[in-house]
């Protein structure tokens, strides 16, 4: 009987040590199944910069292609992705291996509150209502199918955790403490404070439209008691604190968009040319920047003009309206301005993207002081934030002023206004990913060219659709939501709530 015992204790020794084996070489032996908060930190500032010279700068009116084999900007996009929910699941491991920590995952905490404000902004910014609240809850307890919250909700909950990020960094940053693992900061809370809150006020002024209507979001009064309050919200207000992706030219994973595999630069490309919307503000208001971002067109350069390249006259760019054919006939002939690439490929490493910089501060700041929201000078603001892009393409002191005496602040109605805008729209160029259109559809400025080539009926498009794997996956409540905003009709020409 002992010896039964005994032969029985074994087998279930063996046998339990067996499974064990088994469930350790069913796992991914390249994979990281418990990453330090760091690693995730640095994948999620890899997922949140968005490139310059993408189909997006196309859709901002910054650049056409001439040619359609290789695209074209006819705004026929129709559904998006919900590419960002993988992001938001990294954020939520990264809580999870933050609290692991304890105080020592604190600032990993706030940081993810901040990515969690930050890709649902940019899901309801596309499509409008969205899962948030009881979204990233499939692993935890089971819900695949999580409701969509509306628009109104989402922008409540992205307000409070910008609120509560800000409120954890405040001691974070006295206390001098670093995190490991940022690329764009260095681990500096402090600079990663100031972006926390200047971001809320990017959100805070894209509700402009909902500001008089909706007392209960408190825009107004969130934006002015920022502002009004330095030392509780700092801001990003110089060039040396922008969320910028600084490229690597000796890292293929982070290397500058337009440098080539092979590293050999051919300065002449007729398939891109810079966007009249663009050129022909810059035009208008003999702005420095064109200049140093693009080239004079060939036949300026042939017209036999000894000053051609110092004259704005030289500079042309493409309709984004106007068909492929016409714009390749123009390219063809030299008649569009193509990109200064001595500028922009000096080196591998390129020119940083600013994802949020000070011009966009100083400028949103100038927005709501023309809109009435606080008191200040919004004359000033305008200036700083002009002076902030400028220099950002070195140009000196003595170009900013000679701009300024020609473009200065019109005062605090439709035409400063105008003024703003369109400064802010200048400043963005192959930087910020969407937000020149995002500003276009909530103001209307600058004006879009829309002409033969629009595929959306001659209508620049409003949102994306929601992409077909919800009809799949979440079909009754992506359906709610089509009925409840759009009436039933997921197109891209929808309204969404914060734009009606």
């Amino acid at each position: 009987m002992r010896n039964i015992k005994i032969t029985l204790l074994l087998f279930l020794v063996v046998t339990l040590s067996s499974c064990k084996k088994i469930d350790q070489l069913q796992q991914d032996a390249s994979a990281i199944y418990e990453a330090k908060p760091q690693l995730i930190l640095t994948g999620l500032l890899l997922n949140s910069s968005d490139s310059p010279w993408s189909a997006d700068q196309r859709h901002n009116q910054y650049m056409v292609l001439n040619f359609e084999l290789y695209g074209a900007q006819s705004y026929n996009w129709t559904t998006g992705s919900f590419k960002d929910f993988d992001y938001l699941r990294n954020v939520v491991r990264m809580e999870i291996e933050s609290e692991k920590l304890g105080s020592l995952g604190t600032p990993y905490v706030a940081l993810a509150k901040f990515f969690r404000a930050y890709f649902f902004s940019r899901l309801t910014e596309r499509f409008g209502d969205i899962p948030m609240g009881e979204a990233l809850q499939g692993a935890s307890n089971g819900n695949f199918t999580p409701k969509y919250d509306d628009q109104k909700q989402v922008y409540q909950q992205i307000l409070q955790l910008l609120e509560e990020a800000n409120t954890l960094l405040t001691p974070l940053v006295a206390e001098g403490t670093k995190v490991e693992g940022d690329f764009y900061y260095g681990g500096n809370l402090a600079k990663w404070q100031k972006l926390v809150n200047s971001f809320k006020l990017r959100i805070l002024m894209s509700l402009s439209k909902r500001a008089d209507d909706t007392p209960d979001l408190k825009v107004k009064e969130q934006f002015a008691e920022m502002v009004s309050n330095p030392t509780k919200y700092p801001l990003i207000l110089d060039n040396a604190d922008n969320f910028q992706l600084v490229y690597n030219g000796n890292n293929r994973s982070n290397n500058y968009p337009l440098w080539p595999a092979d590293g050999v630069v051919v300065k002449y490309d007729t398939r891109n040319s810079l966007a009249a919307t663009y050129v022909d503000i810059a035009k208008n208001t003999q702005d420095p920047r064109l200049m140093v971002v693009a080239w004079p067109t060939d036949s300026a350069k042939n017209s036999g003009d000894a000053n051609y390249a110092e004259k704005f006259t030289s500079y042309r760019g493409g309709k984004t309206g106007d068909l492929q054919s016409t714009l390749q006939k123009q390219a063809v002939e030299g008649k569009l301005s193509m990109i200064n690439f001595d500028y922009w490929l000096a080196s591998p490493a390129g020119i940083p993207c600013v994802q949020l910089g000070a011009y966009e501060t100083h400028l949103t700041i100038a927005e709501a002081l023309n809109r009435g929201w606080l008191t200040g000078d919004a004359a000033l603001h305008y200036k700083l934030g002009i002076k902030s892009s400028m220099e950002f393409y070195g140009l000196t002191d003595g170009d900013i002023e000679d701009f300024m005496l020609n473009n200065g602040y019109k005062g605090n109605n439709t035409e400063g206004l105008k003024q703003i805008l369109n400064q802010k729209y200048m400043a963005f160029f192959q930087n910020s990913g969407r937000e020149a259109y995002y500003q276009y559809r909530r103001t209307g400025i600058p004006v879009f060219d829309i002409g033969s080539s629009n595929a959306n009926n001659n209508e620049i498009p409003k949102r994306w659709a929601y992409p077909t794997s919800e009809y799949t996956v979440n079909e009754q409540n992506v359906k709610n939501a089509i009925a409840s905003q759009f009436g039933g009709a997921d197109t891209q020409n929808g309204m969404m709530w914060k734009i009606k």
